[in-house]
C-alpha cells in the first residue's frame, strides 16, 4: 500500500480554518486506500502559533497524525518589520542595471546588502510556522514515502518543504490574488511539484497567468461535500430561537476575511431598515465582535451545532474576497441554503452564477438589497434551495474528487494502485 503524508500547518478537529479543514477532509477518505499520515505542528492559533499540541504521535478519525513543535511563537513586531524590508525591495535603476548585466549578487555581497531572495525568506520564516524540525524530518524520511500532498503555498511548511523531494510532490496551493504571491521566492516555487490539484478553474487560470506553469501536471479537483443527516443539538436549538430569523457567518472571525466590513455594513442596514433579522457569527474570533443587539456571536461550536445553524439560517453570508474555493460556501449549498457574498470574490462570484443560488454585493445599497431579497416573501426560497443541492451534487461529490486524487498520486509515483503488491 503506499505511503503518503499530507504537510499542513495546522490540524485538528478544533481547527476551522478553511484550508485545514480541507486537508483533514481528504486525509480521512484517502486513509482507506492508502497509508496515509498528517506531518503538521503543534499549532492551533494561525495568529501566534503558539505550541498548544503535544508534540509526538497521535490519531485523528483513523488518520496517523506526527506534529513537531514550532521553533517560536510568532513575534509581530519582527513580521512587520520583515513586510516593511520586502517593501522597500523595489529596485533603484543602478540595481536594475546591475540585474541586468548579472552582477547584482556581487554588489550585495561586497557591499553586505541584504538581497530581495534573503529577505522573502526572512518573511516566509516570520510568516510561519516555522518548524525546522518537520523539514529535517522529511529530508531524513522522504524515501519512505511513495507521495507528499502539500496544502496552502503560503506557509513555510508548503513554501520550503516542497523543495524536498519536489519530484514526488503534489500541490493544492489555495491560491488567490493577495500581495504574498507576487514574492520572487514563488516565481520558481510554482514550477517544482510534480503535480497541482486546483480547487477551481478561475485558481488554475490566475496561477497559469502568473506563473506560466501549464507545463505541470494539474487538474481541478476541488472537495467532495457530504451532506450528514442532522443530529440534535440542544445548544443550537436554543441558539436559533435566540435568533429568530437570522443570516450566518460560518469560519475564522478576522479582518482577512472582511469580517470588520461585514459587521459595519450590517449595523448601517439594522439602521436603516426596520426588521427583526440577525446576523450569527460561528467561529473563532481573531478580531473583536462588535456588540450589538441583532449580532450574535456563538464562538466555536461542535458539527451537528454548526449544521443546524446553518440548516436553519435564512442564507451563509461570506464577505472575504480571498478564497480559492469556499468550502463552508459549499456545505451551505448542499443544505440548500443560499448564499450571500462579496461579488469581488471570483470563486464565490462563480459558484453563486453557476448555481443561481445566490446574491451578489458590492457595496453598502447592494448588500442591504441582498438581505432583503434573501428574506423577500417573493423570492423563491425553496427555488434556490434546489438549485443549490443540485450545483454540489453534480460538481462536488467524493468519487469524482477521490478518482482525481489517484490519477495525480499515480502520475507522481509513476504506477498504480493494481501494479503493486498490497
Amino acid at each position: 500500500m503506499k505511503r503518503i503524508a499530507f504537510i499542513v500547518q495546522r490540524y485538528g478537529i478544533e481547527v476551522n480554518g478553511g484550508a485545514e479543514y480541507h486537508c483533514r477532509l481528504v486525509a480521512e477518505k484517502l486513509n482507506d486506500r492508502f497509508n496515509v499520515e498528517v506531518l503538521t505542528t503543534c499549532a492551533k492559533d494561525y495568529m501566534s502559533w503558539a505550541n498548544e499540541y503535544a508534540a509526538g504521535t497521535e490519531f485523528i478519525n483513523g488518520v496517523k497524525v506526527m506534529r513537531f513543535s514550532v521553533q517560536h511563537p510568532r513575534d509581530l513586531e519582527r513580521f512587520k518589520l520583515a513586510g516593511r524590508r520586502l517593501r522597500k525591495r523595489k529596485q533603484r535603476r543602478y540595481q536594475k542595471l546591475l540585474s541586468y548585466f548579472g552582477q547584482l549578487k556581487n554588489f550585495e555581497k561586497l557591499t553586505k546588502v541584504k538581497s530581495r531572495a534573503e529577505n522573502e525568506l526572512a518573511w516566509i520564516k516570520e510568516q510561519g510556522p516555522y518548524v525546522p524540525d518537520l523539514i529535517t524530518f522529511l529530508k531524513t524520511n522522504q524515501e519512505n514515502y511513495d507521495a507528499f500532498i502539500f496544502f496552502t503555498y503560503l506557509y513555510y511548511p508548503t513554501a520550503i518543504g516542497i523543495s524536498v523531494a519536489p519530484h514526488k510532490s503534489i500541490l493544492i496551493p489555495t491560491a488567490h490574488d493577495e500581495p504574498p504571491i507576487y514574492l520572487e521566492f514563488f516565481r520558481s516555487f510554482f514550477k517544482r511539484p510534480k503535480a497541482i490539484l486546483y480547487n477551481t478553474e478561475s485558481e488554475k487560470r490566475f496561477v497559469n497567468k502568473l506563473f506560466d506553469n501549464e507545463d505541470i501536471y494539474s487538474d481541478i479537483v476541488g472537495v467532495g461535500i457530504d451532506v450528514p443527516a442532522l443530529q440534535p443539538s440542544s445548544g443550537a436549538d436554543a441558539l436559533i430561537k435566540q435568533a429568530g430569523n437570522y443570516i450566518v457567518y460560518i469560519g475564522r472571525i478576522e479582518v482577512a476575511k472582511a469580517c470588520d466590513e461585514l459587521i459595519s455594513n450590517f449595523i448601517k442596514f439594522k439602521a436603516g431598515t426596520d426588521n427583526d433579522i440577525k446576523l450569527v457569527f460561528v467561529g473563532r474570533a481573531f478580531m473583536p465582535v462588535t456588540e450589538h443587539p441583532s449580532i450574535i456571536y456563538t464562538g466555536f461550536v461542535d458539527e451537528d451545532t454548526k449544521f443546524n445553524l446553518l440548516k436553519n439560517a435564512r442564507a451563509l453570508i461570506i464577505p472575504s474576497i480571498f478564497e480559492s474555493l469556499s468550502l463552508v460556501t459549499l456545505e451551505s449549498m448542499a443544505h440548500g441554503i443560499p448564499v450571500i457574498a462579496n461579488e469581488k470574490c471570483e470563486v464565490i462570484k462563480d459558484h453563486i452564477n453557476k448555481s443561481g443560488a445566490g446574491f451578489l454585493y458590492i457595496n453598502q445599497e447592494t448588500f442591504t438589497t441582498a438581505i432583503q431579497t434573501a428574506f423577500s416573501s417573493n423570492t423563491n426560497i425553496m427555488d434556490l434551495s434546489e438549485k443549490a443541492k443540485t450545483y454540489v451534487a453534480e460538481n462536488y461529490t467524493w468519487v469524482k474528487v477521490l478518482e482525481k486524487f489517484d490519477t495525480a498520486i499515480d502520475h507522481v509515483t509513476g504506477y498504480s494502485s493494481s501494479s503493486i503488491s498490497q
